[in-house]
């Protein structure tokens, strides 16, 4: 077993206990019941596939992909650096063999795999259900790969900060509600780098034309769709990230 998949086991082990991933399992997974007893409380009776349709696009964009996807993915995020930090257990990880990059790149992707876990959980919850209700499955897929990407790029997001602040979750949640729904919401030009957009832009490439189509402005900005492109932005946060996890290792005091 290479170092980094010892750490990245390690990790997910330690922070995603049984009662959490209970907790934020079953808040991604309320996006699939709360759209069934919408659809089914529709006046024209939830069975009409265009009704279907809206409720779908509704609340993955209004719920699920810009305050389920990101209020988990932070909660999970900021527990890899930060629980570290506050057992302060980094320093006796650092003082073994490993280059710094290996436990970087680790708890990246620790943080990813746990939270797209749950993430991915809701998903493809509510992609089952909105499918049934939609009569047509041509979004399940776009839904699950644009949920994958969003939660990358904000666990890209959240790692560093969980170890940098001692409130990273509140401030985090400031983040999201102040610039994510607010200051990026309203200039266009912004949105490019808010994580649930890019999400939803590479399930826009995947899905139907009707779904970019009928995205309202706030949800793209100046974005276009495309799954490799929006997939690529992922990535390349994640690689940020790790850098920015590297240096914090080699410059900060880890006993502090």
């Amino acid at each position: 077993m290479t170092a980094f998949t010892a750490i990245t086991r390690v990790t997910i082990r330690q922070t995603l206990r049984v009662r959490r991933f209970i907790g934020l399992g079953l808040l991604s997974l309320s996006v699939a019941g709360t759209y069934l007893l919408t659809s089914l409380g529709q006046r024209r009776g939830g069975g009409d596939p265009d009704t279907a349709f809206d409720i779908f696009l509704g609340m993955t964009i209004g719920t699920f992909m810009n305050i389920i996807v990101p209020v988990v993915t932070l909660i999970i995020a900021t527990a890899v650096l930060g629980e570290e930090r506050r057992d302060n257990t980094m320093s006796f990880l650092v003082l073994r063999p490993v280059r710094r990059t290996t436990i970087a790149a680790a708890k990246v992707t620790a943080a990813f795999l746990e939270a797209f876990a749950l993430t991915g959980m809701g998903a493809i919850g509510f992609g089952i259900v909105a499918s049934i209700r939609m009569e047509t499955w041509e979004y399940f897929v776009p839904l699950l790969v644009g949920t994958a990407v969003a939660t990358a790029a904000y666990a890209a997001v959240f790692v560093p900060l969980g170890y940098l602040l001692k409130r990273a979750t509140l401030i985090g949640l400031t983040y999201l509600f102040i610039w994510e729904n607010g200051i990026a919401g309203a200039v266009p030009a912004v949105a490019g780098i808010s994580p649930w957009r890019i999400g939803v832009s590479a399930a826009a490439g995947l899905a139907p034309d009707r779904f970019f189509e009928e995205l309202p402005d706030f949800a793209v900005g100046s974005l276009t769709p495309g799954a490799g492109g929006a997939t690529a932005k992922a990535i390349v946060l994640m690689m940020l990230s790790t850098a920015a996890v590297t240096w914090i290792l080699f410059k900060r005091d880890l006993a502090t």
